[in-house]
C-alpha cells in the first residue's frame, strides 16, 4: 500500500633559424578530471543499497529503508528539490526506470511499478518473493529480478548474479524465468541475457559477498562495509582479472566524459573516488571526502552505498547510510550530488 506525499616605422631584424620541433614530438596531455561536492541534501533516509539510486533526465529517485521513495527535481540551478513523498511501509533496495516507467523493488517481495506521469499517483504491485528483493535492473524493455540477499546487474549482453544464500536467484520478469537457481556460493555467475544460459563464473573477492557492477568491457567486485580490500576488475568477455585497486570501496559506477572513461567510487569512509582509464588500467585521480567537506566527522555520519552515473550531465549522484541512532538527524544529509569538471 502507498501514500502519495527554470605602421609605424618597420623594422626588419635578422632572426637565426631555429629548429621547432613537431607537432607529433609532443606527447599530448590526458585531460584531467576533476570531482567536487555541489550539494548536500537532508533527506531524512538511509540509502544502503548500491541501486538505492536513479535519476532519468527530469528526476532523482532515492529509495530509503525507512520504506520511502523521495523524488527530488534535477534541477542544479532550483537547488535539487524534493517534489514527491512515496510511503511503502517496507524497506526499499532498488529503483530503475525506462523512459515511461519506475520500477521499486521491496523487501516485503513486491515489484512496485508506476508509469512516469506527474506527480505520480499509482503503483502497480506484484508479489515475486516470499523472503524479499534484493536488486532489480532494466535493460531495455527487460526488467530482472534476484530475490533475498543477492547482488545482480546487467549489461546489454549479460546478467551477473552472487547469491549470499541458497534461494538467492534471479527473475527475468517479462517471462518470469529464473536463472541461477542452483546455489554455488562465493561466485559471481555470468548469464547470457538473450537466453540466460550460464557462461562462467567470477571468484568472489575471499569468497565472501560482493557488489557486483557492469561497465562497457568490465565487471567490477567490491565488498560492501568497512573491511572491503579494494576493486576487483574482470574483462566482461573473457572473464579474467585485469587489475586490483587497492582501495576500499563499497560501490562502483562509470561513465564517459570528454572522450575518457572515468570510473567512481564510493566507500565506507565518506569518500567519493575519481578514477581515470589510462593505458595500464584505472588510475586514481581525486577524491572528495565528504565527512570534512560537510563537516559531519563522526565515523559512520557518512558512508556511501550507492551511486548514480548516467552521462546526461556531468553530476554524481552519492547515497549514504544517514548515520546511526546516536548521530542521526534531520540536519545530517544523506544525498549529495556531485560534479566531474
Amino acid at each position: 500500500m502507498t501514500k502519495i506525499f527554470g605602421a609605424g616605422a618597420a623594422v626588419v631584424m635578422s632572426i637565426a633559424p631555429v629548429e621547432l620541433a613537431s607537432s607529433s614530438d609532443i606527447a599530448p596531455k590526458p585531460w584531467q578530471p576533476q570531482i567536487n561536492l555541489i550539494s548536500s541534501i537532508k533527506l531524512q533516509g538511509s540509502f544502503v543499497s548500491p541501486q538505492a539510486i536513479y535519476a532519468d533526465s527530469e528526476r532523482i529517485y532515492a529509495g530509503s529503508y525507512q520504506g520511502y521513495l523521495f523524488i527530488l527535481e534535477r534541477d542544479r540551478q532550483a537547488g535539487f528539490p524534493i517534489i514527491q513523498t512515496i510511503e511503502f511501509g517496507s524497506p526499499l533496495t532498488a529503483v530503475r526506470g525506462d523512459e515511461d516507467h519506475l520500477y521499486v523493488a521491496s523487501r516485503d517481495g513486491n515489484l512496485y511499478v508506476a508509469s512516469k506521469t506527474w506527480p505520480i499517483r499509482f503503483f502497480h504491485a506484484s508479489s515475486l518473493s516470499s523472503y524479499g528483493l534484493g536488486a532489480l535492473e532494466v535493460v531495455g524493455p527487460d526488467v530482472y529480478v534476484a530475490k533475498g540477499q543477492a547482488a545482480m546487474t546487467a549489461s546489454n549482453q549479460h546478467l551477473y548474479l552472487s547469491a549470499v544464500n541458497p534461494g538467492d536467484a534471479g527473475i527475468a520478469v517479462s517471462s518470469m524465468q529464473s536463472y541461477g537457481e542452483e546455489f554455488l556460493p562465493g561466485r559471481t555467475l555470468v548469464f547470457n541475457r538473450e537466453n540466460l544460459q550460464l557462461l562462467g563464473a567470477i571468484p568472489n573477492t575471499d569468497g565472501g559477498a560482493v557488489k557486483v557492477s557492469a561497465w562497457q568491457d568490465f565487471v567490477f567486485l567490491t565488498q560492501p562495509g568497512c573491511c572491503g580490500t579494494g576493486i576487483d576488475v574482470y574483462d566482461s568477455i573473457t572473464l579474467r582479472h585485469t587489475q586490483f585497486i587497492n582501495r576500499s570501496t563499497n560501490t562502483v559506477e562509470g561513465i564517459r566524459r570528454k572522450g575518457a572513461s572515468l570510473l567512481i567510487g564510493g566507500s565506507e569512509s565518506g569518500n567519493v573516488d575519481l578514477y581515470a582509464r589510462r593505458l595500464n588500467g584505472f588510475e586514481f585521480i581525486n577524491t572528495v571526502d565528504l565527512r570534512t567537506a560537510t563537516g559531519f566527522s563522526g565515523s559512520e555520519d557518512i558512508e556511501i552505498r550507492s551511486l548514480w552515473v548516467d552521462g546526461l550531465d556531468n553530476l554524481v549522484i552519492a547515497g549514504s547510510s544517514w548515520g546511526n541512532d546516536s548521530s542521526r538527524s534531520p540536519n545530517l544529509p544523506s544525498l549529495f550530488i556531485l560534479e566531474i569538471r
